[in-house]
């Protein structure tokens, strides 16, 4: 027998539940199976198009969100239990942080495949890839510490009234960091919206120059998706800005569960699926198509080559510190010969006689 919603009060301060109503089975039920089935075509798609080294993030993310809704499923037999509605809320508070780091792989593996100097805005492309995934890891630590603060309600009946506020504002703490992050995740999508706006301005330029890569201009239609899936993860930031926005969950946004599966899994899920049918394997072809990957032979070449030139770095900067040495204790030689000089006089030297002041002999 199912867990009976009517009466049980899930907004109420002493709720044991993780979840502000009773959840719809049919509705988590359907997401899993939608993320699920997107998750095994982006595995197949990788392998497909051997693109397993742009794939892999998002397929972790799509799996998180597979993961988190079948949870969310089985929590809503057992709405109390927080074995099952903690790990699925945290689950899906990060999740789109993945789907959103696989925006930036494709956009810097497009300017390394398009553009004829592989940068932009003079940045060049592998390097506008770490920027942007390292800046989306902050995100997900921020956002880890804040949904994991956020997601813990005080379920102690017996626990005092000053433990209770307590808990209360560590939750709220919470949640303001949880918004800081998604903000902070929210400001850089703006920020790469603009390199990707920059990308599109040099292709277009090159392309009528002639000067660039000749490559037909599928370029447009990964532009295109790329855009429309950072729409979908945007749409989903703005929902949780809002409603977390009196720093409380007793909203009318986190009371009702239709708003939810609207402004949160419904965009996720488009993104997800749409990366399926347009998938960035089928315009990025060939080797040149992925950054060039280095053998370990290679890398310890590099990393003794870096080593030499920091060894010699540092043995010039110690040369040059003892001759700067050598030359202060020069000069001060200098000025001390000089003041003897000037107190004692010119030096006496052997007399010297000119011809004509010697008479004949």
């Amino acid at each position: 027998m199912g867990f009976n919603c009517s009466s049980y009060d899930f907004t109420s301060p002493d709720s044991k539940s993780t979840f502000l109503y009773c959840p719809s089975l049919p509705g988590a039920i359907l997401f899993a199976i939608v993320f699920g089935l997107s998750t095994l075509a982006h595995i197949f798609q990788a392998f497909y198009h051997h693109k397993w080294r742009l794939s892999w993030v998002i397929i972790v993310g799509a799996a998180w969100e597979t993961s988190a809704f079948g949870l969310r499923a089985a929590a809503t037999q057992n709405p109390v239990s927080d074995a099952l509605g903690i790990p699925s809320s945290i689950l899906i508070y990060l999740s789109p942080l993945l789907i959103n780091a696989y925006a930036y792989m494709v956009l810097g593996r497009m300017v390394w495949y398009y553009l004829q100097d592989k940068r932009v805005a003079g940045i060049q492309a592998k390097r506008l890839t770490v920027i942007f995934v390292w800046l989306d890891i902050i995100a997900f630590f921020v956002q880890l510490t804040g949904a994991s603060m956020a997601s813990f309600r005080d379920t102690d009946s017996d626990a005092t009234e000053q433990e209770k506020i307590d808990a209360a504002n560590a939750q709220k703490l919470g949640l303001n960091i949880y918004m800081g992050g998604i903000g902070f995740q929210l400001f850089w999508i703006l920020v790469f919206s603009g390199f990707a706006w920059r990308f599109r301005v040099k292709a277009v330029m090159e392309r009528n120059q002639g000067c660039g890569i000749h490559r037909d201009s599928s370029w447009k239609q990964i532009l295109i998706i790329l855009y429309f899936t950072l729409l979908m993860i945007t749409i989903r930031i703005i929902f949780r800005l809002v409603e977390f926005s009196g720093g409380s969950f007793n909203t009318k946004l986190t009371t009702t569960e239709s708003y939810f599966y609207a402004l949160e899994a419904t965009p996720m899920a488009i993104a997800c699926v749409t990366w399926n049918g347009f998938h960035p394997g089928r315009f990025l072809v060939g080797a040149d198509s992925e950054f060039p990957r280095l053998t370990r032979k290679e890398k310890k070449e590099i990393k003794a080559e870096k080593k030499r030139l920091k060894e010699e770095k540092k043995y010039a900067k110690k040369e040059s510190k003892q001759r700067h040495k050598e030359w202060k204790q020069e000069s001060k030689r200098m000025r001390r010969r000089g003041t003897d000089e000037l107190e004692m006089g010119p030096l006496q030297g052997p007399p010297t006689y000119r011809t004509d002041d010697i008479g004949p002999a």
